[in-house]
Parts: C-alpha cells; sequence; structure tokens
C-alpha cells in the first residue's frame, strides 16, 4: 500500500520514494523479454494498487492509464475468469473495473454480457422476510411494470440488504464469498442497464446504482463520492419528478426521495426541489415516526448499520420542515 500512501500523501518522501519504486519495478517488468512476471498475479496487483491510489486523489488520467493497463495484462492471461481464485484475484479485477466505471460513467470492461440475469440471492431461500403491505404493493407493481432484468437485481439487492441486517443484529458475519459475488453480480448488471426513454425505470437503475456503490465500493467509506454517478440519480429523479403521468406507489417514491438525501455528501438548500419532493412523499405516505419510516424503507434496500444514522437524521428534518411549511391557523 506505499503506493496509496505516496498518491494521497506527497509531503511523505518515504512513501513517495516507495511509489517511485514501484513505477519502476513494473516498467521493469513490462520491458523484460520474458513475459511471464509481467503478467503474473503480482504484476496485476501492483496495477490495481495504482489504479486505486489514483482514484483516490482524482487523477482520472491515471486511473484510465492503469486500468488501460490492466485490461492488456488480463487479456494476455486469458481473460479475467482465467485468473486464480483462490486469491480472489477475479474479484480484484472486476472491482477496479466496476469502480472505474462508476466514476467515468463507462461501462466495465471485463465479463462483457458473460454473466447471468437471473436472481443470485433472492432465490437461494437464504433468508425469508416480510414488509407486509408494502412488499405486496411491490411486487404486483413490478411484474406489470418494471422490466424483468432490473426487478431481478432489486430483488437481489432487497434480500443482500435483509441478510446483511440479519447477520448484524445476530452478530454473524457474511462470507466473503458472498459478499463478493453478490457485488459483480448485481453491479455489473445495473451497468449494463439503460432505460433512457423510461424516467421511472431509469431512477430506479441509478439508485439501485448509487445504493450498491454505498454497500460495496470502498470509495464511499473514505468519504468520497461517485459525483458522476450522484449527478446520474439527480438527473434521472429530476426528469421522473417531471413526469408526473406516472403512478408510483408510496414505498418506492419514498425510498428513492430518501436515498436522493442518504447518498449525497452535499448539504441541499432549504427550498431544494429534492427537500420538496421527500416532504411531499412523505406526507403521502402519511408517515408520523421513523419507525413507519425505517420499515417502509427496508422493504427495498435499506442496511441498517450503513443507512440508519443518516437516514434518521434526514427523515427528521424533513418532517421539521413539514412543520415549518404548515399553514398556520389565527385564534
Amino acid at each position: 500500500m506505499f503506493a496509496v500512501r505516496a498518491f494521497v500523501d506527497r509531503r511523505s518522501t518515504p512513501a513517495y520514494f516507495h511509489y517511485g519504486q514501484t513505477l519502476q519495478l513494473l516498467q521493469a517488468r513490462l520491458n523484460d523479454l520474458d513475459q511471464t512476471p509481467a503478467i503474473s498475479d503480482s504484476t496485476i496487483m501492483v496495477v490495481i494498487t495504482l489504479a486505486q491510489a489514483a482514484e483516490f486523489t482524482g487523477d482520472s488520467a491515471a486511473v484510465a492509464n492503469h486500468v488501460e493497463g490492466l485490461k492488456n495484462i488480463v487479456n494476455l492471461r486469458g481473460g479475467v475468469r482465467a485468473l486464480n481464485t483462490h486469491n480472489n484475484m477475479q474479484v480484484k479485477v472486476c472491482r477496479v473495473d466496476l469502480e472505474w466505471a462508476l466514476l467515468s460513467g463507462h461501462r466495465p470492461y471485463f465479463l462483457g454480457d458473460d454473466f447471468s440475469w437471473d436472481c443470485f440471492v433472492a432465490n437461494r431461500d437464504l433468508i425469508q422476510c416480510k414488509h407486509y403491505p408494502h412488499d405486496t404493493t411491490i411486487h404486483a407493481f413490478a411484474e406489470t411494470v418494471m422490466d424483468g432484468k432490473l426487478y431481478n437485481v432489486l430483488r437481489d439487492l432487497h434480500a443482500f440488504s435483509c441478510l446483511s441486517n440479519f447477520a448484524y443484529q445476530t452478530t454473524r458475519k457474511l462470507s466473503p464469498e458472498l459478499y463478493n459475488e453478490t457485488m459483480i453480480s448485481i453491479l455489473y448488471r445495473l451497468t449494463h442497464l439503460s432505460f433512457e426513454s423510461d424516467p421511472f425505470q431509469e431512477a430506479l437503475r441509478s439508485g439501485l446504482l448509487a445504493v450498491s456503490a454505498a454497500i460495496f465500493m470502498q470509495r464511499q467509506f473514505m468519504g468520497q463520492s461517485y459525483d458522476h454517478l450522484l449527478d446520474l440519480y439527480d438527473g434521472a429523479l429530476y426528469r421522473l419528478r417531471e413526469a408526473t403521468a406516472i403512478d408510483i406507489p408510496v414505498s418506492i417514491l419514498f425510498w428513492l426521495t430518501m436515498l436522493s438525501h442518504v447518498v449525497a455528501h452535499k448539504e441541499l438548500a432549504y427550498e431544494d426541489w429534492r427537500h420538496v419532493w421527500l416532504d411531499e412523499a412523505i406526507s403521502h405516505a402519511g408517515i408520523g415516526s421513523w419507525s413507519q419510516a425505517r420499515e417502509m424503507l427496508k422493504s427495498l434496500v435499506w442496511i441498517d448499520f450503513i443507512h440508519d444514522q443518516l437516514g434518521k437524521k434526514v427523515f427528521e428534518s424533513a418532517m421539521m420542515r413539514r412543520l415549518g411549511r404548515e399553514p398556520r391557523v389565527d385564534v
């Protein structure tokens, strides 16, 4: 991790020295007539580290160069599926691929269309969770309105969030294999979908991408956001708000408007349209307490230990705004 340290803190002379040494070692391997070291697991890890370090400091050009180099090395190895599985090399390569896709807005490079569109978690009976009546309403709406591939992703993310909540409540741990495979399955599917002519489904897709980034991507836990992704979500939500003819179940609308606040890394003005829409959604849903709000949110995708702290604050602020907007009656 010396390369990461060098990028994050350029003032650190020892770290910068090791960063320079890392680049020299990489270049030497790439120039060697014997290409075995150049395409080894250790070389792949060096490129991954450099790409992640560049990403954390916002050097998009460097990230693009390192990802391009990673593509070439992995292709020489026979593709991502030919990489070792015992050391999670496939997962590490796919993670960098997905991080760059979320950062840049480009489609991921690896896997192509070589993945399943079927549910990965939801159909495995790993957990049984009920959120009546919200889940019944969501299912009926999805069956008639939503694209089947998108609905499968929603079902998987819902099941994963329920599993995560159960594991946290019982002090158990999810298996790393389940976590990594779920991340890859969900994010590759979402980044290969697009609904530009359908405001609702595009808002839902970008919302699921935003919440997935918050769950699976390391960048989120370092206080850094995917600005392109957040802009994409804001734009999709705004177009959905303008499309007034769409009748959306209150649980989904509340989740979409809450999520726009929970994943945002900036303060919104008091009269911002996202505040106004959230307040309207709360009123329309008849929600009077955080416990009611939380139960509705958990009928979609909501992981308590990730979302609760900020979510409760957002909800309580919305309730205060609603009180302030209610017309006063003179006595």
